[in-house]
C-alpha cells in the first residue's frame, strides 16, 4: 500500500469505518480482511483447484473448449467471499477485491511462466455501468495483483459495448451469448504475455471469451485469475 493510499484509507475511516467484507466485523484502517476471515475464505490454488480450467479438480471442466491456458483463484464463491464479492459489485466496499488481488499476486510470483507477462487484463465493464459504479471491480483485482508482482495493468486491450448484462444474472445460454458484447479495443499484442483479471470464474464463457480476442491479438499466452471460482453443481 503506497502513501497515497494509506492516507485516502486513514481518512476515510474516520467517516466511514473499516469493516471486514466477509464478516462485517469493525477492523484497523489498514485491513482488509480480519485475520479469521483471511484463514477461512482463502486457499492456495495448487492444493485444490485444476490448473487448466481453474476448477476444482473433481469438477474439472476441461473437456470443455478453454481459449485460455491455465487458471486460478484463491477463494470459493460461498459464504464469506460471496459476500465480500457482492459488497465489491454493489460499490460498498472494495477490501475483498484488493485483498484477492493480493493474495493472487503472491501466488503469482510463485510461477515462473505467470511471471513472464507483459500485462495484467482486467476484464472490462461498459462505460456506463464503470460511471455509475464508479470503478471496474475487475480492474480493483489487477491492480492488487500489480501491487505485489509488478506487473503492469492494462486497460487498452478490450472493450465491452453497451447494454449487455451482468454475467451472474443469467443461465448458461444466456452466459454465452451475452460475452460476444466484449471486443478488442485495436491494440497490436503481438507475442505478448498477458494475465486476465475478473471477479468470479463460473462457466468460463467471459475468460474464454476475452482470452479469444487477444490471442486474435496476437498475444501468445493467457492465463486468467480469478479472485473465487464457482463450484459446478451449484450453477444457475
Amino acid at each position: 500500500m503506497n502513501r497515497f493510499h494509506s492516507s485516502i484509507r486513514f481518512c476515510l475511516d474516520l467517516i466511514y469505518p473499516n469493516r471486514c467484507p466477509c464478516c462485517e466485523e469493525f477492523l484497523p484502517w489498514n485491513e482488509y480482511l480480519c485475520r479469521k476471515c483471511r484463514e477461512k475464505v482463502f486457499f492456495c490454488p495448487d492444493e485444490v483447484l485444476c490448473r487448466r480450467c481453474g476448477k476444482i479438480k473433481s469438477e474439472c471442466m476441461c473437456a470443455v473448449p478453454l481459449e485460455y491456458d491455465e487458471a486460478a483463484a484463491v477463494s470459493y464463491y460461498d459464504n464469506g467471499a460471496r459476500n465480500g464479492l457482492l459488497l465489491l459489485k454493489d460499490a460498498s466496499n472494495r477490501n475483498f477485491g484488493w485483498y484477492a488481488g493480493v493474495r493472487l499476486g503472491e501466488w503469482i510470483l510463485r510461477q515462473p511462466d505467470w511471471m513472464k507477462a507483459d500485462g495484467l487484463v482486467p476484464v472490462p465493464m461498459s462505460t456506463g455501468k464503470k460511471l455509475l459504479r464508479g470503478y471496474n471491480q475487475a480492474e480493483v483485482i489487477a491492480k492488487g495483483i500489480s501491487s505485489v508482482t509488478k506487473i503492469p495493468v492494462r486497460k487498452d486491450c478490450l472493450i465491452k459495448k453497451h447494454g449487455s448484462r451482468e454475467q451472474h444474472t443469467l443461465g448458461l445460454r444466456e452466459r454465452a451469448m451475452n460475452v460476444e458484447k466484449f471486443q478488442p479495443a485495436g491494440r497490436d499484442l503481438e507475442g505478448l504475455r498477458l494475465i486476465l483479471c475478473d471477479d468470479i470464474l463460473t462457466t468460463g464463457a467471459t475468460m474464454s471469451r476475452c482470452a479469444e480476442i487477444l490471442k486474435a491479438c496476437g498475444a501468445e499466452m493467457v492465463y486468467a485469475a480469478a479472485a473465487a471460482t464457482v463450484y459446478r453443481k451449484k450453477e444457475g
